[in-house]
């Protein structure tokens, strides 16, 4: 395995269980068993290794939703697979160490989510605009409504009352979250109502 290979697969291990903020560099190179110098050839500072693995996790992802338009899958094999790709986010980048973390990030990484979720919106509009073309969800809800919702979900993950509600449950949030919404734009349900 590759030196920067190793450092971020042992980097995203930590991570995951004691969240972004108390892990040191000197901590993920001796895990990896990488010194100081490799670290830095390949990484500004932790926060670009950070940085880097969000964004693979993100694209990995994105590309998995764009196999399930090009399989031409079912709702139920959508919902499935959205479900098992939250299931190995939540295992890894965004663990409850992580989760936790998210709330309270300095300023450059607060305005890198920031970035990725509107990156995320922008996609999901794509998506969803798609399974409303194939008439894999209920086309009588607008996209735009669809948005909207995406983003309220948002919204409601970073409310304080839901956090401390779900404190120590951060993952089943995403998962309570993730089964409303897909309730509300199923065909199925949509067209039991006429």
């Amino acid at each position: 395995m590759k030196k920067i290979d190793k450092l971020k697969l042992i980097a995203a291990q930590l991570f995951a269980t004691q969240g972004l903020k108390k892990v040191s560099i000197d901590e993920i190179c001796q895990q990896s068993k990488v010194s100081r110098v490799t670290f830095y050839k390949h990484f500004k500072n932790k926060k670009a290794l950070i940085k880097e693995l969000f964004t693979e996790q993100k694209n990995t992802t994105r590309q998995a939703f764009l196999q399930l338009l090009e399989q031409q899958a079912s709702l139920e094999e959508i919902i499935e697979t959205i479900f098992s790709l939250q299931k190995k986010a939540l295992d890894s980048l965004y663990s409850q160490a992580i989760l936790s973390d998210l709330h309270t990030l300095d300023p450059e990484l607060t305005t890198f989510f920031r970035e990725m979720e509107q990156e995320k919106h922008d996609f999901m509009h794509y998506f969803f605009t798609q399974l409303q073309e194939k008439d894999i969800i209920a086309r009588d809800i607008p996209v735009v409504l669809i948005d909207m919702q995406i983003k309220t979900l948002d919204i409601f993950s970073r409310k304080k009352e839901i956090i401390s509600y779900y404190m120590g449950n951060e993952p089943q949030l995403f998962q309570d979250l993730l089964r409303i919404f897909i309730y509300g734009i199923s065909s199925q349900t949509t067209n039991n109502k006429h």
